[in-house]
């Protein structure tokens, strides 16, 4: 199969769509697939121009600009898509499937949508990111360019993200589907879709590359202490200033030595933790290690109870998946993509906002056999989101939308 992806943001940097995408690539190329990406990523800070290079496996054209700020965009990059298209088209190399991805506002990808759809291209639109507010701005495009009916396979990472789409868009399912059950379906409904004819595409990720020997608490440098570890990025949205205060009033309810808080992560925002520790003297009660690789991370992990994902918008929370394939448990926020993967006092403790934080802590810390029997069932990691599962989903997203075509 020929996919040809559409991403404004992909490597070198780093979020979660960039993950989702190269990942996605990597996996598809893996599996046989010819594989290409078109971006507006520069491959290093400055670059610009149209490049092109195999980057492990996967085909990247790359169409950068110099623009201010160094954000990925560029003027003409729709044209450019179309052009790279119709050349494929010209060869005898026509894509069997165009994937565009997009968040909140990712130019590239919404402009290219119709052009994608006019060349007679099975077309998947994934949404990665949570709209807020911003669905209204779509509604009002909808209202002038109809793009709600076009000929596309709408998709999301999940039930989420999926919400403000399935406000805007009829709600039939497509033809061609076949019924299933998937992460993030209702049962009955047609594989790889959510209700509506929303596909959920949830990301993927390697269980087993992810699973670490647990280190039991009397054997960690920590200490016996209960460990709450978090990795994101010190930014408002990501929301570590209000769980570091949650993790400093939690701590002041319990004995010394009963909590022990991780924060992993660079950002705007970490000079402001760093003063936060010292002024309330956490030295002892909380780290702030700064960013991990992976390898780093699944070490914190190995001797670590409970992942902390406290932002209400984290639209599919790949960090927190990392960390439940670890084997950890998770507090989240109960309006996060994170909370589809808890039940509530089964796997993991959903909070209803920043001020639940601290109760949930120190219960973990206090509440006899609660933190223990998460953990047993935490052992297992959450399905539907194995790279086999999920590249099963979305080539049923890419069969779907072929047979819009049809």
């Amino acid at each position: 199969m020929r996919i040809t992806h559409v991403s404004d943001t992909y490597l070198p940097l780093l979020g979660g769509i960039e993950a989702q995408v190269s990942r996605l690539a990597r996996q598809q190329a893996a599996a046989g697939h010819d594989v290409e990406v078109i971006t507006t990523t520069p491959a290093s800070p400055g670059a610009h121009g149209v490049s092109t290079a195999v980057e492990k496996g996967v085909t990247v054209h790359r169409v950068a600009a110099r623009v201010p700020g160094g954000w990925p965009v560029h003027p003409r990059s729709t044209a450019h898509v179309t052009m790279r298209l119709r050349e494929a088209i010209t060869r005898g190399e026509r894509p069997d499937v165009v994937h565009l991805h997009m968040g909140v506002l990712a130019p590239t990808a919404q402009a290219a949508l119709r052009p994608v759809t006019r060349l007679r291209l099975p077309a998947v639109l994934t949404v990665h990111s949570v709209w807020g507010g911003a669905w209204r701005i779509f509604a009002a495009a909808d209202a002038v360019l109809g793009w709600s009916r076009w000929p596309v396979r709408w998709s999301a990472v999940s039930e989420l993200t999926a919400a403000p789409l399935r406000r805007l868009l009829p709600t039939a399912v497509p033809t061609g589907t076949t019924t299933g059950t998937t992460a993030g379906a209702p049962s009955g409904a047609p594989s790889g879709a959510g209700r509506d004819g929303v596909a959920i595409l949830p990301n993927g990720l390697d269980l087993d590359a992810w699973r670490v020997p647990r280190t039991e608490r009397d054997a960690r440098p920590e200490g016996s202490a209960v460990h709450v570890v978090a990795a994101a990025r010190f930014a408002p949205r990501k929301r570590l200033l209000p769980l570091l205060r949650a993790a400093a009033d939690a701590a002041s309810r319990l004995p010394d030595g009963a909590l022990f808080v991780t924060l992993a992560g660079d950002g705007p925002e970490r000079a402001a933790a760093v003063r936060f520790v010292a002024e309330h003297g956490l030295r002892d009660v909380v780290s702030l290690p700064g960013r991990l690789t992976e390898t780093e991370l699944k070490r914190l992990y190995a001797r670590a109870d409970v992942f902390a994902a406290p932002s209400p918008a984290e639209a599919f929370g790949i960090a927190a998946l990392e960390a439940q394939a670890a084997g950890l448990t998770v507090i989240t926020h109960a309006e996060s993509g994170v909370a589809e993967r808890v039940t509530e006092g089964v796997t993991g403790l959903v909070v209803p906002d920043d001020d639940a934080l601290a109760p949930a802590i120190v219960r973990l810390a206090t509440e006899p056999g609660l933190l223990d029997g998460l953990l047993e069932r935490a052992a297992t990691p959450p399905s539907g989101v194995d790279w086999p599962e999920v590249l099963a989903v979305t080539e049923q997203a890419y069969r779907e939308a072929a047979a819009l075509l049809r």
